[in-house]
């Protein structure tokens, strides 16, 4: 038996390599074309005078929408609270309510218990009383009660004239005045700083004195139901309200008095300070009796007053003050 001549080592490695070369080609997966090449980048102006093009809702808010279901917001808005029903406040929510002042606390605290329709006319009555004859009583009884009269008399006056609009010819179904002072230990007689000098002074004494008193003069009148004479009824009421300030060595030295007064918030309050501001905080330390009375307003006798002089013409009131004739 014969046998092929033995090949040399050069004629075997190159029929090795054209075979794996074959084997390598046919099972490598075929080369891919390179992705094409992004367009170059090309600015354009943007179009601020055209609104943008309004999104649909996703598919899902869409079908819930169409289906009745209601969607949960992520924050949703709560109601605010329902307005105070009181009869009294009932009945002045239609009707018009006259504030005898251009106080902004006295507005908003009328506002706060609903009544939305509020007319503001200051007083231009001239507070002229003298302090050293009258006590602090009766100033700011008189004060209010003045003011009272000139609103009402110029509400009359504007809603008699020819040309007078058309809500300005309805009867006020009240006018409410108020007057606030302080009033010192010493019973000195205390309204608005007229100065930033005065200012410090004011409240360095109200420090020093440890206690003074807040008295606010409310009066409120109405038209009589009757028309029998003077024509109105009129109520007034004085609160009296201590408020205690802190002392020298309890965090209130002179230095404090006098950055809270640079911060003006004071300058146009009766005593030169906020109670319901920084002034509570840092001049106060503690009030006994009404804090809306140290504010500007004692809500709950006002409330009272009004009862009076529209629901109850006529009749006697314990601890008010009741006018006669004119």
């Amino acid at each position: 038996m014969k046998f092929p001549p033995f090949q040399r080592p050069a004629t075997l490695l190159l029929c090795l390599s054209r075979h794996i070369s074959t084997t390598t080609t046919c099972l490598s997966p075929p080369k891919q074309p390179p992705p094409p090449r992004p367009p170059p980048f090309q600015s354009t102006a943007m179009d601020l005078t055209s609104p943008p093009p309004e999104e649909e809702p996703p598919s899902y808010i869409a079908a819930a929408r169409a289906h009745g279901i209601p969607l949960r917001q992520s924050a949703p808005i709560k109601p605010g609270p329902s307005p105070l029903q009181l009869p009294i406040l009932n009945h002045l929510r239609t009707k018009r309510v006259i504030l005898a002042s251009a106080s902004p606390r006295r507005l908003a605290m009328l506002k706060q218990l609903g009544l939305p329709n509020i007319e503001v006319w200051p007083s231009n009555s001239p507070e002229d009383l003298d302090k050293k004859t009258h006590s602090p009583e009766e100033y700011v009884s008189a004060t209010a009660r003045a003011k009272c009269h000139a609103v009402y008399e110029a509400v009359l006056a504007a809603q008699a004239k020819p040309d007078a609009s058309p809500e300005h010819s309805e009867d006020p179904a009240v006018v409410i005045a108020a007057d606030t002072i302080i009033a010192t230990r010493a019973g000195q007689i205390l309204e608005k700083p007229r100065s930033e000098k005065d200012h410090v002074k004011m409240l360095t004494h109200l420090r020093d004195g440890r206690y003074h008193r807040v008295l606010t003069g409310v009066c409120v009148m109405a038209p009589k139901s009757d028309a029998s004479h003077p024509g109105y009824e009129i109520r007034g009421h004085v609160e009296d309200t201590r408020v205690f300030f802190a002392g020298e060595e309890d965090g209130l030295p002179d230095d404090v008095i006098e950055g809270y007064v640079k911060t003006r918030e004071g300058a146009d309050k009766a005593g030169g300070y906020a109670l319901q501001g920084v002034g509570g905080m840092v001049l106060v330390e503690r009030v006994e009796g009404s804090v809306d009375n140290v504010i500007g307003l004692p809500v709950r006798k006002c409330l009272q007053l009004c009862e009076r002089v529209v629901f109850r013409q006529g009749e006697e009131g314990e601890g008010e003050e009741e006018e006669g004739d004119d």
